[in-house]
């Protein structure tokens, strides 16, 4: 099996700071652009996270009954005792609180005991059930014959939650520590605590987690995190600098305007886009490459640095290149693309810039600078990236 490349993860770490759940994050991976046309939709990705949601419930989803009397055989039954009063004597008498009420007694108090059920293991496993089945036909829209092996034990759980049982109680998602209490109730509420614990991955506030333990095993989702832990790691050396990144809106690409405004002390704002193609429309100017093609019957759209922080009052800026692979080739094009940006931004948007192609450790293990009449083109590792930016942005600062 291929090992997968690495990230660090404090990138995303940084990044999530300011978001506030899953939303924004399934909407951050989906305006990272791919090499083709195709553009991910925020469902795209979520349908993505589910298949590989599923599939780490589908080993406990196994262990589950195949019929609905299994279920209600196990269904927790609490006993609480309560007082009461009747005109004859019968059962458990409390004969002091009977006596209080004067003799002959016209009343007898008494104790019994009511049995039921406990309404929050039912509200808890409402909602593992309801979340599961919808879980399941998100990635079914993914994979049509996902969770075929299991289909007894859903059509199962189909009938429980619309049992007078279930219907009676709210659905409510589970803390940590009832899951725990879920776990203690017996071996088949050990295997539905498991998989609350699962579904409630999306619901935590803990997006980092998120993203690696649901959404890396995912070749196709895991350079785009590469992507933003990249963004995150600018984020993070721009605060350093005691400068303050604000959002003027969520990630999309080719969304009109810069994603952050970069408020820096004692200076004018700077701007970082993500996804830059839209640069050359906000700012008036015309990309180099639409009037070198002019001429084409086809000449594809308008491409932009993945990352691009411009100080437009000093007209200088920084370009990235996010290349999540160790192949040569690939690699290869990330030099040509993010040299073919900074000297386009030279044509008409700065009057000086330093361009980045970052990749994984594993591909680059070491900082290579090449210097261009451009500006420098630098190779590097996430790793890297936050010294070499620290150096760029401390020497904006000074100058």
């Amino acid at each position: 099996m291929t090992k997968k490349l690495s990230f660090p993860e404090d990138g995303l770490v940084e990044l999530f700071r300011s978001w506030s759940g899953k939303g924004e994050l399934y909407a951050g991976l989906a305006a990272v652009l791919s090499e083709d046309e195709f553009e991910w939709t925020e469902k795209d990705v979520e349908r993505r996270a589910h298949l590989i949601l599923f599939e780490q419930c589908r080993p406990l989803i196994e262990q589950l009954p195949t019929n609905v009397q299994d279920w209600l055989k196990v269904l927790p039954v609490v006993s609480q005792a309560e007082t009461v009063r009747s005109r004859s004597p019968r059962g458990a008498i409390d004969w002091p609180a009977t006596r209080r009420q004067g003799w002959p007694p016209t009343e007898f108090f008494g104790r019994a005991r009511r049995r039921g059920v406990d309404d929050e293991l039912l509200s808890t496993l409402r909602w593992t059930v309801e979340r599961l089945i919808a879980v399941h036909l998100h990635a079914k829209e993914m994979r049509p014959t996902i969770g075929k092996k299991v289909q007894v034990q859903l059509s199962t759980l189909d009938e429980l939650v619309a049992t007078s049982e279930l219907q009676a109680v709210e659905a409510e998602p589970p803390d940590r520590l009832m899951v725990e209490g879920i776990r203690r109730a017996g071996p088949l509420w050990r295997v539905v605590g498991d998989l609350s614990d699962l579904l409630r991955q999306e619901e935590t506030s803990d997006l980092a987690r998120l993203a690696v333990e649901l959404l890396t095993p995912d070749d196709e989702i895991r350079w785009r995190l590469f992507h933003l832990c990249v963004l995150g790691t600018m984020l993070g050396v721009l605060r350093e600098q005691k400068c303050r990144p604000v959002s003027r809106r969520p990630l999309a690409g080719r969304s009109r305007g810069p994603a952050f405004r970069v408020e820096v002390p004692g200076a004018a704002p700077w701007d970082l886009w993500f996804e830059a193609s839209e640069i050359w429309d906000f700012t008036k100017n015309t990309e180099p490459y639409v009037e070198a093609t002019r001429g084409l019957v086809r000449r594809g759209y308008v491409r932009g640095a993945d990352l691009f922080l411009m100080d437009p009052a000093n007209k200088r800026g920084v370009v990235i290149e996010c290349k999540y692979t160790d192949k040569g080739v690939y690699l290869r094009s990330g030099y040509d693309q993010a040299l073919a940006y900074l000297v386009e931004a030279r044509t008409s948007l700065i009057d000086e810039g330093e361009a980045f192609v970052v990749a994984p450790i594993e591909a680059v293990p070491k900082v290579g600078v090449g210097h261009t009449m451009a500006g420098p083109l630098t190779y590097c590792a996430p790793e890297h990236l936050k010294a070499e930016l620290t150096r760029v942005f401390t020497k904006w600062l000074t100058s």
